[in-house]
C-alpha cells in the first residue's frame, strides 16, 4: 500500500511538472543585468508553479552565487525590464503589461538577514488601472534618483486575439523621482 501511494505521488508530480512546462512555466532566467561597478548582478528568473510562473528577482555575484533575494512576484507580475541606478544602490523593476515600477533599495536589502523576497515591501508606482491598461517599456535611469520609461494604451481583447501587446495610442515618455523606502 505504501509503495502504491509513493508511485501515485511521483506520478502526480511528474504530470504536474510536465503540465506546467507545457503551459510555458519553466525556471528560465529572463534577465542578468550587471551593476554599474560589475560587483553584483540583478537576476530575474521564472519560478515554475502549476497555475502559472512566479518571478524572483535576486542579487548575485558575477560567479552566480546568491547574495540576496530582493523581490518576488506572482504570475501577473513578471519582471519585463530591470535597470540599476548609476550608483548601484537602487534597482528599478518594470512589469510591462501593467506599467508597474518597483524600486528596490539594494543596500538595505543586502543588509537585511534572511529571505527578503517574502517580507520586503518596496515602493512602487502603478500606471494602469483595471479599465485603462498601460504598457510600459524602455526603462532607464537618468541619474541616481530619476528614472524614465515609456507608456502607451493597449487593448486587452486585441492582445487575447493575436497574443501581442501593441500600443493603441501614442507613446508617452515619463520621468519620475525614485521614491525612498
Amino acid at each position: 500500500m505504501a509503495r502504491s501511494a509513493t508511485k501515485s505521488i511521483v506520478l502526480v508530480l511528474v504530470v504536474a511538472a510536465c503540465g506546467c512546462r507545457s503551459l510555458g512555466c519553466t525556471s528560465r532566467v529572463l534577465f542578468r543585468v550587471p551593476s554599474p561597478d560589475g560587483r553584483l548582478v540583478a537576476v530575474c528568473q521564472e519560478v515554475p508553479v502549476f497555475d502559472g510562473p512566479e518571478f524572483d528577482v535576486r542579487v548575485e555575484r558575477p560567479d552566480g552565487s546568491l547574495v540576496q533575494h530582493v523581490l518576488h512576484g506572482g504570475d501577473g507580475d513578471p519582471c519585463s525590464e530591470i535597470a540599476w541606478s548609476p550608483d548601484g544602490r537602487t534597482l528599478a523593476v518594470l512589469t510591462g503589461h501593467v506599467a508597474r515600477l518597483r524600486f528596490v533599495d539594494v543596500a538595505r536589502a543586502l543588509q537585511s538577514e534572511g529571505n527578503a523576497k517574502a517580507s520586503r515591501f518596496w515602493p512602487q508606482r502603478d500606471f494602469s488601472t483595471e479599465h485603462h491598461l498601460q504598457l510600459g517599456k524602455d526603462l532607464r535611469f537618468v541619474d541616481q534618483g530619476t528614472v524614465e520609461f515609456t507608456t502607451c494604451d493597449y487593448n486587452l481583447s486585441k492582445t487575447r486575439q493575436n497574443g501581442e501587446r501593441r500600443c493603441t495610442s501614442p507613446e508617452v515618455r515619463h520621468r519620475l523621482a525614485v521614491p525612498r523606502s
